[in-house]
């Protein structure tokens, strides 16, 4: 690695755990760039001083991961406009002018690997189980690209209040068990595999639906699982949509997307 090296990094806490480096990296040599990505444990007194030092010393971007997505909204100097819609920031990067933006690229992760799994979700109807911060950014792109939009969450008040955040961008439903609507896709955004929430939705789903799961790995099993007893053959963890979110941040500080095959 050189002293040219673009230099980027990950900050959250705990960070052990993050696979960013090691995505960034493959990306990296796809293009030939030369890059230095770290892994940075803050806590949460460190962080402004940490990032204004940071990019003052050259830094190209930083990946935001929990618990900070949101607190970084009140340390940037400028949000992307789904940054301020969906209230979290995952990507930072500096502009020519000195200015640090915000700017989420989770949902636009998990639509580019719904484009790799030729999981066809523009002007379907889609069901998103779960009205968590998971499924905040997931939701604005979905609505971006026409989709139809169909909200399912234990609590009817945090669906309304999902509903209100997004009135200027589109419509969203609030699931009703007693309306024969039928889905093309389902996106499970819950913390863990919630049986409660997905029976009702069975029987509103196409045959041929997409079954995806935010979670990945072990987290996803249990809910894949499910899918697969009960006859459903196109399903896939949240692994893609990771690698996708990294692929869309490495776009802003790099001017180039990258290929999220083979991984």
């Amino acid at each position: 690695m050189s002293d040219k090296a673009k230099i980027c990094g990950v900050i959250g806490n705990p960070i052990k755990h993050s696979l960013s480096p090691q995505i960034h990296q493959k990306f990296a040599k796809q293009f030939e760039i030369d890059l230095n990505y770290q892994k940075y444990l803050i806590v949460q007194e460190q962080l402004n001083s940490f990032i204004r030092e940071f990019f003052r010393n050259g830094g190209t971007g930083l990946n935001v991961t929990l618990p900070y997505k949101r607190l970084v909204i009140n340390l940037v100097d400028t949000l992307s406009d789904a940054a301020t819609v969906c209230q979290a920031v995952n990507t930072l990067s500096i502009s020519k002018n000195g200015n640090i933006r915000g700017d989420t690229t989770d949902g636009a992760g998990l639509t580019l690997d719904l484009k790799r799994l030729q999981f066809k979700f523009k002007n379907k109807k889609i069901l998103v189980v779960g009205a968590g911060g998971a499924s905040i950014s997931v939701i604005y792109e979905l609505l971006k690209n026409q989709s139809k939009v169909t909200l399912h969450n234990r609590s009817q008040k945090k669906i309304s209040v999902v509903i209100s955040q997004f009135s200027n961008i589109g419509q969203i439903d609030a699931f009703d068990e007693n309306k024969r609507v039928i889905f093309d896709g389902l996106i499970c955004a819950t913390s863990q595999f919630n049986q409660e929430l997905l029976e009702p939705a069975i029987s509103h789903l196409d045959k041929n639906a997409f079954i995806y799961d935010l979670n990945y790995g072990e987290r996803a099993t249990e809910t894949l699982n499910y899918f697969k007893q009960k006859g459903f053959d196109r399903y896939s963890d949240g692994y893609g949509m990771l690698v996708g979110q990294a692929a869309k941040s490495f776009e802003i500080w790099h001017g180039v997307l990258p290929s999220i095959e083979d991984f």
